[in-house]
């Protein structure tokens, strides 16, 4: 004969299977664990269509679905599985986050790449962003950004970093850039420095040539650069002399910016 206490303790195990199998079965076929909606960032080179079918999220799944991957993005209610899906999908992806935002939504929280120069190839162009991540092919060549010249490239695979003949001059060329861009980041000077750079043109050790236009009057301005831990100070500089049309009407010559000075050189 069975002791009291051990009826009791099975009866509390099939009242607990039983409250965990109801549980179960609401979570299933209550709306609130069904995706509803999809709330994703904006893409320039996407639409929301384009977004929700590569992330291949339907409306009506179940939120469980797909979710984690890692124990870390299990906690944060992460979806390790969409977010591998909409980076190969787009090159121009920076980085990617899906999350569940309960109830009955997913966010997905989209950081692109921003085109900042290019290298040319036969028939076109391959647009690079800041970290020389090639992100798009072009049969023409864009007027807004400039080109990097004096290299060529050698392979070619959208989201990975550029290949190129001669690594160490577009490793010089994405310095500089990034002194550019963090020298536009200063909200002081009235004109961005970057739109004003036609060509950056790498020429062997740290020197990097600039052509800028100037642009008060559209003539171009021959600069030579120098990677260094000035050289966002420099950019800078840069930018505050072309606000101020220090170099309006001075004719063709070469800015120096390498080393110590500051000094224009007439031709």
């Amino acid at each position: 004969m069975r002791s009291p206490r051990k009826r009791g303790g099975i009866t509390g195990l099939l009242l607990f299977a039983a409250i965990a199998a109801l549980l179960a079965l609401l979570v299933w076929l209550l709306p609130f664990f069904r995706l509803q909606a999809v709330e994703a960032t904006t893409l320039r080179g996407a639409s929301e269509k384009d977004i929700l079918s590569a992330s291949g999220l339907i409306i009506g799944r179940h939120l469980f679905q797909d979710l984690g991957g890692s124990f870390e993005e299990l906690a944060q209610l992460r979806y390790a599985a969409v977010e591998d899906r909409l980076a190969k999908a787009f090159p121009f992806i920076r980085s990617v986050k899906a999350r569940m935002d309960f109830p009955g939504k997913i966010r997905l929280e989209i950081v692109e790449r921003t085109e900042v120069a290019y290298v040319s190839i036969p028939d076109g162009c391959v647009m690079i962003d800041k970290d020389g991540v090639a992100l798009r092919i072009l049969n023409q060549t864009p007027d807004d950004i400039p080109v990097i010249d004096g290299i060529s490239a050698t392979s070619l695979l959208l989201g990975e970093p550029l290949a190129v003949d001669v690594p160490s001059a577009m490793n010089s060329a994405i310095s500089l850039m990034g002194a550019i861009i963090e020298a536009d980041k200063d909200t002081r000077p009235q004109i961005a420095l970057l739109p004003q750079i036609r060509r950056i043109r790498p020429i062997g050790g740290q020197s990097v040539y600039l052509t800028v236009v100037l642009p008060d009057t559209g003539e171009e301005l021959s600069v030579k650069a120098e990677t260094s831990s000035d050289q966002t100070e420099d950019m800078l500089w840069l930018r505050f002399a072309l606000a101020q049309g220090v170099f309006n009407g001075m004719g063709k010559g070469v800015l120096d910016l390498a080393g110590n000075h500051r000094t224009f050189t007439p031709d």
